[in-house]
């Protein structure tokens, strides 16, 4: 009898297991299938949703890169060509640029190895090498840049750097001289900043003196100032190989410029240094502030071992030469002081008119505290200075010694200056 009984377990049992495994491999089974509805699902939606917003048979291109490498005993040559690829030109036009810039690079391969094929001056140079990379830019339609740059060595202390920019109109593939672009004014804008530079960072050659005043020899920097000049990022790249402007440790030396800037034709006729703290603000800011507010300077000056920055507004905001060891840091250089001419407001009083008038003015501005009037001893003008708050002077001087005559110009100033 229990004999009987303990195979009816086992047979109990095993009829349980088998029940309990067919239902896990059922659940397993759906499970699976549930999933792969789902992502069949998605897969479905996904395609919808992307022919709905992705453009029929749009025209596309773009620019690949073609290498050239080769290393022998007498020269090692890794060079990279752009490419442009697609249907989204008219064929005569990426076949007429692409010809161009890569005959410029087979120029270069082919200078170096016949540099390479004469006789070695010293044992060891062997081997002469040379490199090309690139970068491009489309952003400003419709043009296209290649900026290449170019080491080269065939000897001596070290290789050679050099820079070739290439600008291309889309529509015809003509290459065009981003110099031409740029209308008088604008030029002009790009050489002020690029001079105002020079004289403001240290690892930056110093510009002569006739960058202030437009001597002759100034003319050999101000034509090739705009030589090597690309489009990049919505504005212009204007570079310098080394030596140009600065050391040879120094390398490619870069400025940009935003278009937006440089079409800006506005001009604050009249601003109005309406508190106490604006004119805080102004002595504290530095030459990224600077331009960000003012725009790039309309004239610089050097005047008494500092240098002048004019805005559009009037005013003239003073720099210390090479107050910064190198370009990285040249926007964090500091205002020292501004000054301003008849069109600025001095908490709400114009300039304009005779400095007595202003005077009388300015003791109503309970911010203002006079220190000292007179005859300035160097200039022979009449002057009237103020003190306002507890660390900015202000001072202000006739264009006479009479004190009815009308203003000159106001200076303002940190008292540590």
């Amino acid at each position: 009898m229990k004999k009987i009984n303990t195979i009816t377990i086992c047979i109990f049992i095993f009829l349980l297991l088998s029940i309990s495994g067919c239902s896990v491999l059922k659940t397993k089974n759906e499970s699976v299938s549930k999933v792969n509805t789902s992502v069949k699902q998605k897969t479905d939606q996904g395609i919808m949703y992307s022919n709905k917003n992705k453009p029929t048979n749009k025209p596309t291109w773009d620019v690949v890169l073609e290498r050239i490498y080769q290393n022998t005993e007498k020269y090692k040559i890794d060079v990279f060509i752009p490419k442009i690829i697609g249907n989204g030109l008219k064929q005569e036009v990426y076949e007429k640029i692409n010809f161009v810039v890569k005959k410029y690079a087979e120029q270069q391969i082919e200078d170096i190895k016949k540099i390479s094929a004469g006789t070695e001056g010293d044992s060891g140079l062997y081997p002469y090498t040379l490199y090309i990379k690139y970068e491009w830019d489309k952003s400003v339609e419709p043009y296209i840049s290649f900026l290449f740059e170019e080491y080269s060595y065939t000897g001596g202390a070290h290789g050679l750097t050099q820079i070739e920019g290439f600008t291309f109109d889309l529509r015809t593939g003509d290459s065009i001289k981003l110099v031409n672009y740029l209308n008088n004014d604008q030029r002009k804008l790009i050489k002020n900043y690029i001079n105002f530079a020079r004289a403001l960072c240290n690892d930056l050659e110093d510009p002569p003196y006739e960058v202030f005043n437009g001597q002759d020899n100034q003319k050999a920097f101000d034509e090739d100032l705009f030589e090597d000049i690309v489009f990049k990022n919505n504005g212009l790249l204007v570079c310098f190989e080394p030596y140009k402007i600065a050391s040879y440790a120094r390398g490619v030396v870069k400025f940009w410029f935003d278009l937006k800037e440089l079409r800006n034709k506005e001009v604050n006729t009249e601003f109005d240094l309406s508190n106490y703290d604006t004119i805080k603000k102004l002595l504290s800011m530095n030459l990224s502030e600077i331009r960000k507010e003012f725009g790039l300077p309309v004239e610089i000056y050097s005047y008494e071992g500092g240098l002048l920055y004019k805005t559009k507004s009037g005013l003239l905001f003073s720099f210390d030469f090479n107050s910064v060891e190198r370009l990285e840091n040249m926007t964090k250089a500091y205002v020292n002081s501004f000054s301003s001419g008849d069109n600025i407001k001095l908490f709400g009083i114009s300039l304009k008119g005779s400095l007595s008038d202003l005077d009388k003015k300015l003791e109503n501005v309970k911010e203002l505290k006079k220190v000292g009037e007179g005859i300035n001893e160097e200039w022979g003008s009449y002057f009237v200075s103020y003190e306002l708050g507890e660390d900015i002077e202000l001072y202000i001087e006739s264009k006479t010694s009479d004190k009815n005559s009308d203003v000159s110009y106001m200076l303002v100033k940190k008292k540590r200056l």
